[in-house]
């Protein structure tokens, strides 16, 4: 375009009649500035499937629901078995926010997986909500047997 430019004075002083080559390269550049745009950001749109954000506000209750488990078994007199949640176990804040990466790193995960493979995406957070609930109804049973005691 800029060269274009540099040369307008050429294409005025070509006769009505002629077609400048100057005229010709501004028409032609004038035609990629509108296509190129279009072309460098297109992104197909793809669509989430309806499954999973509802898994995502599940995994969001499950987590909360392993939260006050683990609470309520700690305070039981229980104690935490898993060596990487055990020193976060014994305050509420902590745990709190291991939860809570814990759930936006499974999100993250299960957003880029869907992309390529949204069947695995909506499996792979079933079993996760599953395996947390299993986590956390084993904590009630805990506690249970530990108030027992």
């Amino acid at each position: 375009m800029v060269a274009a430019l540099g040369f307008s004075n050429v294409a005025a002083a070509a006769g009505k009649d002629e077609k400048s080559i100057v005229t010709t390269a501004v028409a032609a550049a004038e035609n990629v500035s509108n296509v190129w745009p279009m072309a460098s950001i297109y992104a197909p749109e793809l669509k989430r499937p309806g499954l999973l954000p509802a898994l995502y506000v599940t995994l969001g209750a499950v987590q909360a629901w392993d939260l006050y488990s683990t609470s309520v078994a700690l305070k039981a007199g229980a104690h935490e078995a898993n060596a990487a949640a055990a020193p976060f176990a014994s305050n509420k804040g902590s745990m709190l926010g291991l939860k809570a990466a814990t759930m936006a790193g499974t999100i993250l995960c299960a957003e880029k997986m869907w992309k390529k493979n949204r069947v695995g995406a909506i499996v792979m957070m079933a079993a996760i909500n599953g395996a947390t609930a299993a986590v956390a109804m084993h904590n009630m049973r805990n506690a249970q047997l530990a108030r027992t005691r």
